[in-house]
């Protein structure tokens, strides 16, 4: 019977998976939705849990705006079950509480050179479409009061810089940080840094949707599948700092004909802490940011005075 549930479950995502792509919501016998009055919402403290025993299994699972919920009763015979199809849509009112998630940001990275960006004469000028950023977030959302909300949480993120030189390189001899283009390789492919930070962020969010979310709910016999979309204008003010956990320069190339590439881990003169400005717009199902780092990525008479700016998506 346990193995049935992880086929089922399997099956489920799958066919909600294909159907989200095909812009259609399919689930259960009905396709019509009944909306409901707005329901306030109350923050429980475990978004995340699993319960097995050997009569009972309940998991809930929350992730990026989806909520997966299955219980059992193993003991009852299934013959005997009452079989349940419904969909419903209905608002959910955050006013209370913290609400706590998974966020995945994705973006762009570049560099401000004493307020302008880098020019073609710079080595260290980056491709605006190939430097991207990631960020991998614990967000809680609390409300303060009205329209105010905090965002905080702590997370995980990653600096790509990859190079308009391909040939660009990265010597840290010598006492300080020098860049260098490598005449030496014919077939430069690729040339990139890689930094890696352990951050803690937070921005007061004026929601004036008020945490308005509206619900879609999906349920059949004991599964129940939740997606959920916010509604309404939000901006919000704040920072961050971040510390610095690795560094990578990575090199492509070609070499006789053959694909071949270095990878060099120095410290490269890198700043351990970074801290910066963060902007946090959002409307409806859509979020963006904006990030500005405050101190410079390298050690002061170390290497160039660069600061790292991101703008990017929240998922």
């Amino acid at each position: 019977m346990k193995k049935l549930y992880k086929y089922a479950l399997v099956i489920a995502l799958t066919l909600l998976f294909t159907d989200s792509l095909q812009g259609q919501w399919y689930w259960g016998r009905s396709y019509d939705f009944d909306k409901i009055d707005t329901v306030v919402s109350i923050p429980k403290p475990g978004g995340n849990s699993i319960y097995i025993s050997d009569n009972d299994f309940y998991l809930r699972i929350g992730f990026l705006g989806l909520d997966l919920e299955i219980e059992d009763d193993w003991d009852r015979d299934w013959r005997s079950r009452r079989r349940r199809s419904r969909n419903i849509e209905y608002y959910e009112q955050h006013d209370h509480g913290t609400l706590k998630g998974i966020n995945l940001e994705f973006g762009f990275n570049n560099f401000l050179n004493d307020g302008d960006f880098p020019s073609s004469s710079d080595l260290f000028q980056v491709k605006p479409i190939g430097s991207v950023f990631w960020g991998l977030n614990w967000n809680h959302t609390s409300y303060v009061s009205g329209p105010l909300y905090m965002e905080w949480g702590g997370g995980i993120s990653w600096y790509n810089f990859k190079f308009e030189n391909a040939a660009t390189r990265l010597d840290p001899s010598g006492g300080e940080l020098n860049f260098f283009e490598d005449n030496t390789i014919s077939s430069a492919i690729k040339s990139k840094l890689k930094v890696t930070y352990l951050n803690f962020t937070a921005v007061p969010m004026f929601d004036f949707g008020k945490g308005k979310r509206v619900v879609r709910m999906y349920e059949e016999d004991d599964v129940r599948i939740a997606f959920s979309r916010r509604r309404g204008f939000r901006i919000g003010l704040g920072g961050y700092v971040g510390y610095r956990i690795g560094q990578k320069a990575k090199y492509i190339f070609k070499r006789d004909g053959d694909r071949d590439k270095d990878k060099e881990k120095g410290s490269f003169f890198l700043t351990d802490l970074r801290y910066g400005a963060r902007l946090q717009i959002g409307i409806n199902s859509f979020d963006m940011f904006v990030n500005y780092d405050l101190n410079n990525l390298f050690e002061d008479n170390r290497g160039p005075k660069l600061n790292p700016v991101s703008i990017g998506v929240i998922f």
